[in-house]
């Protein structure tokens, strides 16, 4: 969920990037700083502080995905706008779902009431949480996703589990066997999100043979609003244009909902959502599609059940030695500078790890993300080529 605006639309031409940088990493703010200019929108996207990617994406709908070091401010009109989000909006943003018939359910994440922030699976047992689910009587979703990629959800009807829908776009027992094989527990996060029972219908709805596209070319909002609400039906009804995709949803001829995401950030401040709604109304040449939905009257709960996610018990012989620790440690500070220590801690941090007790597993997982922090490609070589040299079976 956006959380809120720290600056916005500064001029480009007198913002201090290395100053706005340094006060990401001291408030260690999950976020985005967005740079607009006439041509394209350039984001920068932070996590505990840390940019771990920058995106552009051009007017006509292009993206481009790059390493954060090679974001740079240009020299021309543009302004620039630093807002504090949660992680799994700039999950939706990377994910960037937009078609209810191809996406299902996925186009919607994250979108409810948070239940439950974002938090590290390894820290639970996802299992569990399906009885905290049941004992509140959830009427929404659970969401399992990493730092840049949206997992999974499960669906939740008063409590109960009814659908289950997998980051790759399966569904049912396909969903749970790709959550299986997908997640990792100092890799992943899981939130969860309650929702009005009209709305969730659509979410466990939106399946394989439960969403048809109408052939009809609709000129106007209007015209698709008039054939919806005369018929009865159950729809969705798309615009889209620059960026900007506007939802409406409509429960057997009723508006119950409308949705606004913008460059793939789903909107919840209801000015923002008007602005960006008539905006995309009034855009020459905006893209009208309807899709009707066959709704599920009645819902059979499903028995999910994920694979042990709790970080398995290290055994001696597992066991990284405290040595060969240290050694890996010494490797990154010595690439990446005074900086390397502190995003050492932050990285077992963030993974849910003990230095005192890593694994084999652990150790190969927390050498890649280690890699991936260090800037330069050269330096990132030299750090596999140090790492190789005493945990061989690691790289």
């Amino acid at each position: 969920m956006l959380k809120r605006t720290v600056f916005r639309e500064l001029d480009v031409n007198v913002l201090n990037l290395e100053n706005v940088l340094r006060e990401v990493n001291r408030r260690e703010l999950t976020g985005f700083l967005r740079v607009v200019y006439w041509d394209k929108d350039d984001f920068l996207l932070f996590s505990g502080g840390l940019p771990f990617k920058a995106v552009t994406v051009r007017s006509d709908g292009r993206r481009i995905s790059y390493e954060p070091q090679n974001f740079r401010l240009e020299p021309r009109d543009g302004n620039a706008t630093l807002v504090e989000t949660s992680l799994d909006d700039l999950v939706a943003f990377q994910e960037y779902r937009h078609s209810p018939e191809r996406d299902g359910a996925l186009v919607f994440f994250p979108y409810g009431t948070v239940v439950q922030e974002p938090v590290s699976v390894g820290f639970l047992d996802i299992n569990r949480q399906f009885l905290l689910a049941q004992r509140s009587h959830l009427y929404g979703y659970m969401a399992l996703f990493t730092e840049e990629n949206l997992i999974g959800l499960v669906i939740f009807h008063g409590g109960l589990p009814v659908a289950v829908v997998g980051g790759n776009g399966t569904f049912g027992e396909s969903a749970v066997d790709y959550i299986n094989s997908t997640l990792v527990p100092a890799e992943s996060r899981m939130s969860m999100y309650s929702l009005e029972p009209e709305l969730l219908s659509f979410l466990y709805s939106l399946r394989p043979g439960g969403v048809s596209r109408v052939d009809s070319v609709f000129m106007t909002y209007q015209e698709a609003e008039s054939y919806v609400v005369s018929e009865g039906r159950s729809a969705v009804v798309l615009m889209e244009s620059e960026g900007i995709y506007r939802y409406d949803l409509f429960f057997q001829g009723q508006h119950v909902e409308r949705v606004v995401k913008d460059r793939g950030f789903p909107v919840t401040d209801e000015e923002e959502k008007g602005r960006l709604s008539l905006k995309v109304e009034n855009i020459p040449g905006r893209k009208i599609s309807l899709y009707e939905i066959r709704l599920i009257d009645k819902v059979s709960p499903l028995e999910v059940v994920f694979e042990s996610t709790a970080v398995a018990s290290e055994t001696s012989d597992l066991r990284v030695p405290q040595e060969l620790v240290d050694q890996v440690r010494s490797a990154f500070v010595e690439e990446m500078g005074p900086l390397g220590r502190l995003l050492w801690d932050r990285t077992l941090e963030s993974m849910g790890f003990r230095e005192t007790s890593l694994n084999r597993k652990q150790m190969r997982l927390l050498v890649d993300r280690l890699r991936k922090e260090i800037p330069e490609e050269e330096a990132g070589r030299r750090f596999a080529r140090k790492i190789k040299e005493f945990l061989p079976d690691i790289i």
